[in-house]
């Protein structure tokens, strides 16, 4: 018979309480972990509430590294009704046709301006923010209210789509259909060919809002599931 004596019965009981204590903060951390994403999750959908009711939200916001006026980007975001084309009604018949996602008679659209970074932060709580990972969810009628607009001022992020690449950007590319991952061309009047079509917006006051939607060329993976005509009638 071994005996472990008083030093090696402390040693077991010293082992147990360590793996205990270890499982606890595991489970703990578990906890916090979970607890966390569930926090995300409700203030994501906050956000996404907010979206749906047409006003501008207020997106995003952070530090300007390439001002030396101290200033605060911020991001702006709208969901907007898109005009009705050829283009969706055909969307909505090849998703009942092939059980896919038709395409949406709205489209969510950013807009940035700068602001003063000090009075920006006060009216945020931060210098820098994201509403979609938990940041305070605020309208952007409410913001320019609390910057000292008057208080029936209401805000739209608005969307003109044309031929011409902004000259003050450098990164701005072409809009691409979501669907297929294609550059987005249509027909340009002023050139008679097709052209690359690109999306401007800015945020503007409401009243004043005037949206150009360019209708796009419809491509052939668009008119999949479109019926084909011949001269004598309907292809089989």
């Amino acid at each position: 018979m071994v005996h472990t004596g008083v030093g090696g019965c402390h040693m077991t009981l010293s082992r147990r309480f360590d793996s205990f204590c270890t499982t606890m903060v595991s489970v703990a951390t578990i906890k916090c972990y979970y607890s966390i994403l569930y926090s995300f999750s409700i203030m994501a959908q906050a956000y996404e509430n907010a979206l749906t009711t047409g006003q501008v939200v207020v997106r995003k916001w952070w530090v300007n590294t390439n001002s030396t006026k101290n200033q605060i980007t911020v991001q702006f975001q709208q969901e907007v009704e898109r005009p009705a084309s050829a283009a969706s009604s055909n969307s909505l018949l090849i998703s009942l046709e092939q059980g896919t996602e038709a395409l949406g008679n709205t489209t969510r659209v950013t807009a940035l301006r700068s602001f003063n970074a000090d009075k920006a932060a006060a009216i945020l709580g931060s210098r820098e923010g994201d509403a979609t990972m938990g940041s305070k969810v605020m309208f952007a009628n409410d913001f320019y209210a609390q910057l000292g607009a008057p208080a029936d001022t209401k805000l739209a992020v608005q969307v003109t789509e044309n031929f011409e690449k902004n000259p003050y950007s450098n990164s701005q590319q072409p809009k691409i259909n979501p669907s297929t991952g294609e550059v987005v061309v249509a027909h340009n009047p002023a050139t008679g060919t097709e052209m690359p079509v690109y999306r401007h917006t800015d945020l503007v006051i409401a009243q004043l809002c005037k949206n150009k939607f360019i209708t796009a060329t419809e491509t052939p993976a668009e008119s999949i599931g479109t019926p084909v005509f011949e001269a004598d009638g309907l292809m089989s």
